[in-house]
């Protein structure tokens, strides 16, 4: 074993000079720092160093012994190092001892190596497997004859047009263009009539199949025309005072359309026509006023009036009324949009009792709210409409409006608050007219 000591200004310029002079496997034995210069505690500091190696060739026969010697003058300086907690501790000599008995140098294993490293070579594995896929697959791509390629799906469009007849589609697409230009105005009269767009197209088309050549500009002739084509969409029910055996009207709807007013005009029309006899029917108990309407308009008739609370008792005035033509219904207003009260309803109308159930509604309302209503009273089964208050109205195409998208037959019109002269049978070609403000 070789030992020398250096001396240097810092452990930097130290460990330089160890290294230089032992290589990279000296050992560091022991470190000091010492004053030189003859100034005692004033003198310049100098760190020393004393480091070791063993040699692995002869240095020289004079210099071996006097390296043992000077190891051998070396006190015994021990480090104390714990292994794994145990209290164990190394020195020096054992460190030494441990090199002697396994001088060659060992390779260090592949667990040992840095964890960046051990993945850095993982990585340049990975990517040298990748490069070595791509040059795979393009040397077999250049294998591999050319195909050719498929026709693309969208260039026979052009050429079907090139090729086709350019004349005739496009004169019937301006035929037609100038047709809807000219019945333009015609759909506007009828949308000024609050007719819809739908039913507005459907009516001017019928009716310009039955004009002549001309008359599309003369719009009181027009006018003549939609009337008819109105009044063969129409479709209403028979009046009640021109049928045999008892007939038994309910009247159902919102609140406030005139449901009970409508009553009494019913009753007054069928007395003045020769009928023998009606009977009133209230279910409306969430009024009084209502009650005692029905009432006085009884009292005036001369006519019974009954109040109903539940089916049975419905059933009940029903058959004590057997020998009556005309059985009268009235019944409370409800909203459409309760659903409890529209129940309740449906339970006393039950289709055993044969009623007919004239859906009243106001024409003074918009066509969506009408149309919510139909669909919402639909609980209980409907069979006729029945619409108030047509003179609050500037246009009535609602009547077709609602007529047409839910089937119903028209049954009768209000036009006031007399009792009994204004009320209307429904009549198709009468309806045509107010709707084109003929009447």
């Amino acid at each position: 074993m070789l030992v020398k000591v250096f001396e240097s200004e810092d452990m930097a310029s130290a460990l330089k000079k160890v290294k230089e002079a032992l290589g990279p496997d000296a050992l560091i034995l022991s470190t000091r720092t010492i004053r030189k210069g003859g100034l005692g505690v004033l003198g310049k500091p100098i760190l020393e160093v004393t480091a070791a190696v063993e040699a692995v060739a002869p240095v020289g026969a004079g210099r071996a012994p006097e390296a043992k010697r000077a190891l051998a003058n070396l006190p015994a300086r021990r480090t104390r190092v714990e292994v794994g907690g145990d209290g164990d501790e190394l020195s020096y000599e054992n460190i030494w001892a441990g090199r002697r008995q396994d001088p060659a140098p060992k390779a260090a294993p592949v667990e040992e190596r840095p964890r960046e490293r051990v993945e850095l070579d993982s990585l340049r594995g990975e990517i040298d497997e990748l490069k070595a896929m791509v040059r795979d697959f393009i040397s077999e791509a250049r294998s591999v004859p050319p195909q050719p390629a498929p026709a693309a799906p969208v260039m026979p469009e052009p050429q079907v047009r090139v090729s086709a007849p350019p004349v005739a589609a496009p004169r019937r697409r301006a035929a037609a263009t100038n047709a809807d230009a000219r019945l333009d105005p015609l759909i506007a009269l009828l949308r000024a009539r609050g007719i819809n767009e739908e039913a507005a197209e459907t009516i001017v088309r019928f009716a310009a199949q039955r004009a002549a050549a001309g008359q599309l500009q003369n719009p009181e002739v027009m006018r003549a025309l939609f009337s008819d084509v109105i009044g063969d969409l129409i479709q209403v029910s028979r009046p009640a005072r021109r049928t045999q055996g008892q007939r038994r009207l309910a009247l159902i709807g919102p609140t406030g359309v005139g449901k009970t007013t409508t009553i009494a005009k019913l009753a007054a029309d069928h007395l003045l026509s020769g009928g023998k006899g009606v009977a009133l029917v209230t279910i409306d108990t969430f009024r009084i006023a209502a009650v005692e309407q029905l009432k006085v308009y009884g009292e005036i008739m001369n006519l019974p009036v009954e109040v109903v609370v539940s089916p049975k008792q419905m059933r009940g005035v029903l058959n004590r009324h057997n020998d009556k033509d005309l059985i009268l219904i009235d019944t409370a207003g409800r909203s459409p949009r309760d659903e409890e009260s529209l129940r309740g309803l449906a339970e006393i109308l039950t289709p055993e009792l044969r009623t007919e159930n004239h859906l009243v509604l106001s024409a003074a309302t918009r066509d969506e709210d009408l149309c919510d209503a139909v669909a919402r009273f639909g609980r209980v089964p409907l069979h006729n409409l029945i619409f108030t208050k047509i003179d609050e109205c500037a246009a009535l195409g609602v009547l077709l409006n609602v007529h047409l998208r839910h089937n119903f037959p028209l049954a009768y019109l209000t036009n006031g608050q007399r009792v009994p002269e204004d009320i209307l049978v429904a009549d198709a070609k009468k309806i045509a007219q107010l709707i084109m403000g003929q009447a």
